[in-house]
């Protein structure tokens, strides 16, 4: 089979699925809007939803500001105390792999 062929079959295949009735093609316009409105509406919703965050987090940063503490030294404080309860674990390395 030839290129010529095929594409001869594809644009007959196309031609049969145009003849689909007016009332599934205002169906398919219909639900297509409707997942368009849908999508616009959680994109708008995720854009205030961060508008609506950022004062909260210029707060948080400005009272940690006046603690004298950076936003980071205080992620690590709060990592730190969440990690392991204070526990060390020692060791010693006997021998070490090269990777050569």
């Amino acid at each position: 089979m030839n290129y010529q062929q095929q594409a001869q079959q594809w644009q007959a295949l196309f031609r049969q699925k145009q003849q689909g009735s007016f009332l599934s093609r205002v169906l398919l316009w219909l639900v297509a809007g409707i997942m368009l409105v849908f999508a616009m509406g959680v994109l708008l919703f995720v854009l205030m939803l961060s508008w609506l965050l950022i004062p909260v987090f210029l707060y948080k940063r400005h009272q940690l500001r006046k603690q004298g503490k950076s936003f980071f030294e205080q992620a690590q404080q709060q990592g730190r105390s969440s990690d392991a309860s204070g526990r060390v674990i020692e060791g010693e390395v006997l021998e070490r792999k090269s990777d050569n």
